[in-house]
């Protein structure tokens, strides 16, 4: 029920702070990522830098790949170190990465003080699409996938097109079937 913008360009990360700013989250942000978008591609850092120079202190926390991590034990580790991070009620939750992920941290996000913003920032091809549609967040339970979970809108999809360079073939056109699909 409550609309939101959808951003899509090219080095959209690099330009965050002043859209995220626009929204006037908090100032404490906790930004959940993939090890590898903080490190080897350094997306955290250039979404870092450019929140920090909208004035935002930002925590960094990172969630290994899979499935498998898309978990309440991984949403019960990500609340508590936000919360040592020293977000609170004011607080927003930003995720920069594919469908795991943005799952994951909307979940924590429509859960953590009984729901803080939330901003989405989708790096693969399938969650800039399934990102713009919806609100839907959750984890798996051994029983089964997406089990737990809410309808949960985020406050801004923002989709920069660039990191989509970094997917492989078999990512790409899994996206792909997601846009179809749509």
């Amino acid at each position: 029920g409550r609309a939101y913008d959808i951003l899509v360009g090219a080095d959209l990360l690099r330009k965050a702070g002043p859209p995220i700013g626009r929204l006037q989250l908090g100032r404490r942000l906790g930004l959940v990522t993939h090890p590898a978008l903080a490190e080897t591609y350094a997306y955290a850092t250039i979404v870092v830098d450019s929140l920090r120079e909208a004035g935002h202190e930002v925590s960094v926390v990172t969630v290994s790949p899979g499935e498998e991590n898309k978990s309440l034990d991984q949403a019960a580790r990500l609340c508590r170190e936000l919360v040592r991070a020293g977000l609170d009620r004011g607080s927003a939750i930003l995720a920069l990465g594919g469908g795991v992920i943005g799952d994951l941290a909307g979940f924590v996000a429509a859960t953590l003080f009984r729901g803080v913003s939330f901003v989405n920032l989708p790096t693969t091809l399938l969650a800039q699409v399934d990102s713009s549609v919806g609100g839907k967040t959750g984890v798996n339970l051994p029983e089964g996938k997406n089990l737990v979970g809410t309808f949960y809108q985020p406050r801004l999809v923002l989709s920069d097109v660039l990191t989509l360079r970094t997917l492989t073939e078999r990512e790409f056109r899994s996206g792909l079937a997601e846009v179809v699909k749509h």
